[in-house]
């Protein structure tokens, strides 16, 4: 076999159903050579091919109908003379099944809406929340229509929902049945959509949350579709997301129908109100902002900040760091300069909080000094606290760390954020929410969904990042 070879050049993965290809090479070319698949230890002349081919040439390549082959192993054989003398051998190779395409339906199965004033209409768009056969978010071909509802709900064939609350007012919300109906497939689903009628003009609810989106979705498979799901069962109203890759928040934010300001440097800002005044990210600071206007109280100036990830502080202290080699470093940092250039840039902001509240949402790549106390020194693997500088920072700019001024605690609530999917890194608290003026925090809480597997079977994970999210419910004033 030495002048003769024989190789599967693709797929280089095979899945089910997928024809494959070889390419061969012998200095024993023949009319009646040819090419067999065996499987298992099976070899030439015991028993026949699964699959075979005639190759006549010296050198070329030879594509095999194997689209009927499961599982594996198998074996190629380059074979002479109509014979079973072995010319060459391929590596064994398998087929891998072939994911089942997902049915056409809704992403989720209930969507409750942004309250509606009483006397006042509201439209919400839901073909982007379709997931069509290929995974992607569209509803292109489909279909809507009302199943069943209250009447001053109604659907268009482009599932596009117009809403008229009641003059007087309901305590109930408006609840339409609708169901999309794939053209393509005939696949059915149906979503019960929620109206809540606002009764108090003195105030809304605003739920924010702030997450890491992990190089952009790349470590999870449908990771538009594992967002959207997030965003709509967790009643979110506002999302700060990070490490976007560019599109991915203006992406998920389309299939919502809400409003985005995404920045090319990976960082988005998605609202179920309207958003103003945006700040682009600049060199000197990965940080954005925009005004978050939602109908009927006061405006909220959001900032979403991604600080340098270098030289972890907690890696430092595992590797021997002291408490004062740790904040010496952290001091020296990218991290820290821009945390000062965030600060800086905020000031303005900060200033006029009385009147428009401020909420930065940040994946810090720090922990806070809140959490790294003389109580809780044993479990950092320290014999003391450690004044990290970042917050340390923002809490000079009188900035309020909402998660640690709703769990006092770090002993009982640590609040980690870091990381659901790598145990092996030390676990802290890196993603928070901070606030300035009159923006109360009615509760808050840190996020993660389902039971995420570890790096690095992720791709099958419900939960869309190896961060957990950040997540309060603030009550916005008139």
């Amino acid at each position: 076999m030495s002048g003769s070879s024989l190789t599967l050049v693709r797929p280089t993965a095979p899945k089910e159903g997928d024809q494959l290809t070889f390419r061969f090479a012998t200095d024993a070319p023949h009319p009646k050579n040819w090419v067999g698949v065996y499987d298992g230890t099976r070899v030439p002349g015991n028993g026949g091919s699964l699959v075979w081919k005639y190759v006549t040439t010296a050198e070329g390549e030879a594509t095999l109908e194997t689209q009927g082959l499961t599982d594996g192993p198998y074996t190629a054989y380059l074979l002479a003379k109509d014979g079973y003398a072995i010319l060459a051998r391929s590596a064994p190779f398998g087929f891998a099944a072939r994911p089942v395409p997902p049915r056409p339906r809704f992403a989720v199965d209930t969507l409750t809406t942004s309250a509606v004033a009483a006397g006042e209409a509201a439209v919400v768009r839901l073909a982007g929340l379709w997931t069509a056969a290929d995974g992607q978010q569209n509803g292109r071909g489909v279909t809507f229509r009302a199943r069943a509802g209250d009447d001053w709900l109604s659907v268009g064939a482009d599932g596009t929902v117009t809403a008229k609350a009641p003059r007087a007012g309901t305590h109930h919300p408006g609840v339409l049945t609708v169901e999309g109906r794939d053209g393509a497939t005939g696949a059915t689903s149906q979503l019960t959509v929620q109206v809540p009628v606002r009764r108090n003009p003195r105030g809304i609810v605003m739920k924010v949350a702030t997450l890491d989106a992990w190089d952009a979705g790349r470590h999870v498979d449908g990771v538009l579709t594992k967002l959207l799901r997030l965003v709509l069962t967790q009643g979110l109203d506002v999302l700060a997301l990070q490490d976007t890759g560019g599109t991915l928040g203006t992406s998920l934010a389309e299939a919502l129908g809400w409003a985005v300001y995404e920045d090319p440097g990976g960082l988005a800002l998605i609202s179920r109100y309207p958003l103003a005044d945006a700040r682009p990210e600049d060199r000197d600071l990965p940080a954005i902002a925009a005004t978050v206007r939602a109908p009927g109280v006061r405006p909220v100036r959001v900032w979403n900040a991604r600080l340098d990830e270098g030289d972890y502080g907690p890696l430092g202290i595992r590797r021997g760091r002291t408490p004062a080699q740790a904040e010496a470093a952290e001091w020296a940092s990218l991290r820290y300069r821009q945390a000062q250039n965030l600060v800086t840039a905020m000031a303005p902001d900060l200033g006029a909080s009385r009147d428009v509240p401020v909420l930065l949402a940040a994946a810090l790549s720090s922990p806070s000094h809140l959490d790294w106390t003389v109580r809780t020194a044993g479990s950092h693997g320290t014999t003391g606290p450690v004044r990290w500088p970042v917050t340390q920072l923002l809490d000079q700019a009188r900035l309020v760390d909402v998660f640690r001024a709703a769990h006092r605690d770090p002993v009982r609530e640590p609040g980690n954020t870091w990381s659901p999917v790598d145990p092996a890194q030390p676990q802290d608290r890196i993603d928070a929410l901070y606030t300035a003026g009159p923006l109360s925090a009615d509760e808050a809480h840190i996020l993660v969904t389902g039971w995420p597997k570890p790096i690095p079977d992720t791709a099958a994970n419900g939960w869309p990042s190896d961060h957990a999210a950040a997540v309060a419910t603030f009550g916005v004033r008139a």
